[in-house]
């Protein structure tokens, strides 16, 4: 046999690369897990069987970036990556990814062996690494993240992991209402302009919030308000200094503010009525609801005489609330035992001073909790049906410079 020369030797070698480097990339593909492959190890750690629907459709091989998807939509979280996308929508945040920006914020903190190469494929040996923070997760598990736009901040909150087993509004006899998901809009009311709109104005006697919203001028947020009863407000209603109901109800909170921004928090407890109190005349926008959260810094005890139902059982719940300096809406979702089981009063008023609120006062909740952001709802109905719930009015936030159409 004939010694190979140096230049034979390398056209060897050169037809062998050629011919096994398909073999290479078949093999290095095969070590990438499809999603049918790593849901029962996400199942396991969870402890339960996540339903289909939560779940986003793949059927090829994962890379990091989908394992995590995963692992997120099956603890409940896929509103939170659906608020980014949402986000992304908009120019000044087009080039963000939701899973990139959810694994810098949530805690416990993502492994920086799946973050750091969120588009390589997911390979066996990242189960562990991955089923450990899920079980993590389970301990505790949260996450916040705020945008700011022409004088508002929106900032999302989320904790907790889902139960698909468990009720909706998840168990009262424990006391831990988790998870719990909260949307909220902050303003300085003596920069930005927050005015309250019927759905009279737009041709209707009750409209979704998102329509009241795009159908005014210049609006850049807005949120549901008081109590209603049919088409009609329950307590008193003002808006640009006309009073569409002028009922004030016996022993309700109230809150009101002027054309310069000022607010006024009024106590149901101490105002029985404010037609004949020539204080409250400036006011010119005005809605009544209840009961008072917080006064001050203290929680208050009233319950206004509002149904125990309402007080004690858990719902989504609107809220709006100061730091002494600016104004919060904010709204909790409930009824889902995946998203956002909700709270009782007593609950909300944590979560009031949570956010930092001194003094709060409950809006309408229930399937009427909505909040609208620049073109998008960052608040999931509540209703069987997962449609926004028509309301007679909601309090809309403008651009500098904007306001409500005549």
């Amino acid at each position: 046999m004939k010694t190979l020369t140096t230049a034979r030797k390398m056209q060897f070698c050169i037809l062998m690369l050629l011919f096994l480097a398909p073999l290479f990339i078949f093999s290095g593909a095969a070590f990438a897990l499809t999603k049918d492959e790593l849901l029962p190890h996400i199942s396991k750690s969870l402890g339960y069987s996540v339903p289909k629907k939560y779940l986003t459709d793949n059927d090829g091989d994962l890379t990091n970036s989908l394992a995590v998807r995963l692992a997120l939509e099956s603890m409940g979280w896929g509103f939170v990556i659906t608020v980014y996308d949402q986000i992304a929508i908009l120019p000044e945040w087009c080039e963000i990814d939701p899973i990139t920006e959810i694994s810098k914020k949530i805690s416990p903190p993502l492994p920086a062996s799946i973050t750091n190469c969120l588009d390589q494929p997911f390979a066996k040996e990242d189960i562990k690494t991955l089923t450990d923070w899920l079980v993590l997760c389970k301990k505790k598990v949260s996450w916040k993240a705020s945008f700011v736009s022409e004088g508002s901040v929106l900032t999302v909150f989320k904790h907790g992991i889902g139960d698909p087993s468990g009720p909706a509004n998840g168990d009262l006899a424990k006391g831990v209402n988790e998870p719990l998901f909260a949307a909220m809009i902050t303003v300085d009311m003596k920069k930005t302009s927050c005015q309250i709109a019927t759905a009279v104005m737009i041709g209707a006697q009750k409209a979704p919030l998102a329509t009241i919203a795009v159908e005014n001028y210049g609006v850049i947020g807005g949120i549901n308000g008081g109590y209603f009863a049919g088409a009609k407000p329950i307590g008193v209603l003002r808006r640009q200094g006309h009073t569409d109901n002028a009922k004030f109800w016996p022993q309700r909170s109230a809150f009101g503010w002027d054309s310069e921004g000022n607010t006024i928090f009024i106590d149901g407890k101490e105002i029985a009525n404010i037609s004949s109190d020539k204080r409250f005349d400036k006011y010119t926008e005005m809605l009544q609801a209840g009961p008072l959260l917080m006064k001050n810094g203290e929680v208050s005890d009233n319950t206004e005489k509002i149904q125990d139902n309402v007080l004690n059982m858990r719902h989504p719940r609107t809220i709006v609330g100061t730091d002494g300096k600016q104004v919060m809406w904010a709204v909790i979702d409930g009824r889902d035992n995946m998203h956002s089981v909700g709270t009782t009063i007593e609950e909300t008023k944590k979560v009031c001073k949570w956010l930092g609120m001194s003094t709060a006062l409950n809006l309408d909740g229930g399937g009427s909790s909505s909040l609208w952001w620049r073109g998008n709802t960052f608040s999931l109905p509540s209703n069987s049906n997962d449609v926004e719930r028509p309301i007679p009015y909601g309090v809309l936030i403008f651009q500098e410079g904007s306001g409500v159409r005549q």
